[in-house]
């Protein structure tokens, strides 16, 4: 019997947003009439998941042990995305638990995890593929590195090789299966059976009180409106400086800025929120290369143009631990009025004193159709190896997986840990959905860009961030590999 029910995460949503957002005594309780109705909305709720069912077969597997093999890392956590071994209270921890052993009752099957040697690229299992070694069902690998099997011809194609996979279903991410497709082959797949895929996603918290300092309202009516775009971002940026000491420089660790972000996060989130990706498809359903025009190049120009200010901070360089100052501890601390980060970020900041919100990163212009926001290539992505001797029972193991994720884990992550436990005002609930609903999985950043996949982090690293002087340079080489991959993939 689960433990962790969607009836139980709804409801609890539902109390937190009431406690968290009014303040107000028992004496201004809802009615029972309202309450009743917020029973009702609740039950429906719950019931729209459960009305949609996966289409698996009344069978067991004679306790057959699936083994995954994953990135050794629990900071992010990319093994608590599919593996927690008990019940400890936490509430994405017991989803993940329950997840899984209803999947393990329900078919006769238990979970091994194998960690890889490693906690960022994981290829530990090309060798064991290429000697013909059946030694994993699934691998869980960095995003990037999940096409780096796909391109040896190491994986099953998830259109026609998983029988019980069926990938209409809600619970698998459409964006991402439409763009992983390449020459109607799909090596790789994400959807709810992963909530890093949720995690990774990169949103923007803004501080309440630099807002009422400035006498500005929030901007979650302008999100709402459609009206949050980059020229009013950078109006508000503009306001928010401050040289505390006096010594006429602008410093990480001391000063104030209206908005900071680091080189893997800002830059390319300026061209997914113009509407842009690096490599798109063709009406043929073709890899084209997409990145350049002259909207691009606006975009990358303007967004230089703002950060390169007093105003903004941009961090360099923390992956190798030489960045003088991480731009979410001058967010936590008080000192910035806008961050850019992925989702995952928001429980960083659970001790922040200033109130924060969260909205998406704005649009370009109004001509964006939607606030679109990157997902981080090092997210998980699932494949499964050719040499899997039990196609069936991993196919329905992946299905039952994702769709109880659907039910139980995402509502777990999504309407309680990030709605009610993160996040402080009920307006940044919807923002989450909004956000939730705009997510890009470029298949250009993933894997056959080139020098293009990592654009905002080599402009950073220019002086003149000049798009149009890096594209002319790496255009050639970009498009025949490009061109390589449209002729190869798929007939290794």
């Amino acid at each position: 019997m689960k433990q962790i029910t969607a009836s139980l995460i709804l409801i609890a949503m539902l109390a937190g947003c009431v406690s968290c957002g009014s303040g107000q005594s028992e004496d201004t309780t809802p009615s029972n009439d309202t309450t009743a109705s917020t029973d009702t909305t609740t039950a429906e709720a719950v019931d729209e998941r459960y009305l949609i069912k996966e289409e698996l077969p009344d069978k067991t597997y004679d306790d057959y042990t699936i083994r995954i093999l994953m990135r050794n890392s629990t900071s992010p956590d990319w093994i608590g995305d599919m593996f927690s071994e008990a019940e400890t209270g936490e509430v994405i921890s017991d989803a993940i638990y329950n997840r899984n052993r209803t999947v393990s009752e329900r078919f006769d099957v238990t979970f091994e995890l194998i960690k890889s040697s490693n906690n960022n690229y994981e290829t530990d299992g090309v060798k064991s593929i290429l000697a013909g070694d059946d030694a994993y069902d699934i691998i869980v690998p960095h995003a990037r590195a999940a096409f780096k099997y796909a391109e040896q011809g190491l994986c099953l194609d998830w259109n026609v090789d998983l029988p019980y996979v069926d990938l209409d279903k809600p619970w698998w991410d459409q964006d991402a299966r439409d763009s992983f497709e390449i020459n109607g082959k799909l090596y790789t797949m994400v959807g709810d059976i992963s909530y890093q895929a949720l995690a990774q996603t990169d949103c923007v918290l803004f501080n309440k009180a630099l807002f009422d300092k400035y006498q500005e309202e929030y901007p979650y009516q302008k999100v709402l409106d459609d009206e949050w775009t980059f020229d009013e971002f950078s109006r508000l940026v503009k306001l928010c400086s401050a040289d505390v000491n006096g010594d006429g420089e602008y410093k990480p660790d001391t000063d104030v800025f209206g908005y900071v972000t680091y080189q893997w996060v800002g830059p390319i989130q300026a061209l997914t929120t113009g509407g842009g990706r690096i490599v798109d498809k063709d009406d043929n359903g073709s890899l084209v290369l997409t990145i350049n025009s002259e909207r691009t190049q606006k975009v990358f120009e303007d967004y230089f143009k703002l950060v390169d200010t007093n105003n903004c901070y941009l961090e360099l360089n923390r992956d190798e631990k030489k960045s003088i100052f991480d731009c979410r501890d001058v967010f936590a601390q008080g000192r910035a009025m806008f961050i850019d980060c992925a989702l995952n970020d928001v429980a960083k900041m659970r001790d922040m004193v200033d109130d924060f919100g969260i909205i998406p990163a704005p649009k370009y212009d109004n001509t964006t159709d939607k606030y679109y926001t990157n997902v981080d290539s090092g997210t998980n992505l699932f494949i499964v190896p050719i040499t899997n001797q039990s196609v069936e029972c991993t196919s329905v193991v992946l299905e039952a997986l994702c769709a109880e994720g659907y039910r139980e884990v995402i509502p777990a992550y999504y309407e309680v840990a990030l709605q009610t436990k993160y996040t402080r005002d009920d307006l940044s609930v919807q923002m989450l959905d909004i956000i939730k609903e705009g997510r890009v999985f470029d298949i250009g950043y993933y894997y056959c860009g080139g020098m293009f996949a990592s654009t905002g982090y080599r402009l950073v690293n220019q002086p003149d961030h000049n798009f149009a002087t890096f594209y002319a340079q790496n255009e050639s080489a970009v498009k025949t590999s490009l061109q390589k991959i449209v002729d190869e993939y798929g007939n290794q």
